[in-house]
């Protein structure tokens, strides 16, 4: 196989094949190496998403990822067109709902809506009452405010993903199945990447869009991160009486839940679980921990029935719970990290993908600065978190 690249891409899923995507649009020829572990992605985050896409946050770098990324797949079908032919991407744009269930939240929840209202986002400020007029089906009582994004919604993970991944090959990406095994630093720069069956690759630059497992990349090179995997288990269920058409939802009291099909899936991210990988469902964390939060904000849901459930992870960061991206200033800078995306990465990776490749070809940010969510702030212990709903 051809063995020196321009840009060498460690991890296939959303960031690594957006960033192809992105680089190759902008500069046709350019050799463009993706090396995936597992060409399945079977336990890729990508794969097990809730694939919520959405407006609601408080940081601006965050915000205008999430503007670009509604573009970006409400457009998917044209820009991933291969010889005329386009791939279908399911949107389902109903919505996205947070409740505040108290006095702090509501005052995060406040604040949040005051600098989206001022970025022209079409977000709404609702009491309780408002809540209950237009979800009968909630129990609203306990409310004290909540936001809803009408333009807001999910989307299929798996479509988007086999969408870029096939784009990415048809304009010259080269994907590589293998895992990293070393790189070789000469002079503050990686240059060679040995891979795990012995191949060893050349390049310019280096991209860890490894997610979750990034931070063993990282250590390669002597960089440590404050990544590590939050497992999240994710139940499928079904209700005996089906509730009006509902938002994804994000309670205060910790669940959030969105329809699937012809059901639901919901959830609770444990926070202090980070730490290892876990791929095994515990059943009974649904009947003693979710269930009960369900049943309160949805008493419908008193009579469901769990037909499926997986686990998948975070790649969260401890430090603030914001993405780091970019190079390890002063020490080894074309190697680009992009990681730590703590629960809302798939709408954000089109904005990566495309703020990667313009540190690549223009040698900075032209479309978004993202400079505030660099590693620096890390290495000066200056966190810089969102503030409300965090995933």
């Amino acid at each position: 196989m051809q063995t020196d690249y321009d840009v060498a891409i460690i991890g296939g899923a959303l960031t690594g094949s957006s960033t192809a995507y992105h680089l190759l649009v902008r500069e046709p020829g350019l050799r463009v190496c993706v090396i995936e572990r597992d060409p399945s992605y079977e336990l890729a985050a990508s794969a097990r998403s809730n694939a919520g896409i959405r407006i609601l946050f408080s940081q601006p770098e965050n915000l205008l990822m999430s503007r670009y990324g509604h573009a970006f797949y409400a457009g998917f079908g044209d820009l991933m067109a291969i010889d005329g032919q386009r791939p279908d991407l399911d949107i389902y744009r109903h919505g996205y709902l947070f409740i505040a269930n108290n006095a702090e939240q509501a005052r995060d929840m406040e604040r949040n809506h005051a600098f989206q209202t001022t970025m022209a986002c079409d977000v709404h400020l609702l009491d309780g009452d408002g809540v209950r007029e237009r979800w009968p089906s909630l129990t609203a009582d306990d409310i004290v405010c909540a936001t809803y994004s009408p333009g807001d919604g999910w989307i299929d993970p798996h479509g988007l993903l086999s969408g870029l991944h096939r784009k990415a090959r048809s304009l010259g990406a080269t994907y590589v199945t293998g895992g990293v095994a070393d790189l070789d630093l000469e002079n503050c720069r990686v240059t060679r990447l040995h891979l795990a069956g012995g191949d060893t690759i050349t390049t310019d630059w280096v991209v860890n869009a490894t997610g979750a497992w990034a931070r063993d990349v990282c250590a390669m090179i002597g960089m440590r991160i404050p990544v590590e995997p939050l497992s999240r288990m994710v139940f499928f269920f079904q209700s005996q009486e089906q509730p009006e058409q509902l938002p994804f939802t994000r309670d205060g009291l910790g669940v959030g839940f969105r329809p699937e099909g012809n059901g639901f899936i919901s959830g609770i991210t444990s926070y202090d679980t980070a730490g290892s990988f876990c791929f095994d469902v515990q059943h009974d964390y649904f009947d003693e921990v979710v269930w009960p939060k369900l049943a309160h904000r949805v008493p419908l849901f008193e009579a469901i029935r769990v037909q499926n459930a997986w686990a998948g992870h975070y790649a969260q960061n401890t430090f603030d719970g914001n993405m780091i991206i970019g190079p390890w200033v002063g020490h080894v800078e074309n190697f680009l990290l992009a990681t730590g995306y703590s629960g809302h990465g798939l709408q954000h990776t089109p904005a990566v993908g495309r703020a990667l490749a313009e540190l690549i070809l223009d040698g900075g940010y032209q479309t978004i600065d993202l400079e505030p969510l660099s590693f620096q702030r890390v290495v000066d212990g200056k966190p810089y978190p969102e503030h409300g709903v965090k995933a």
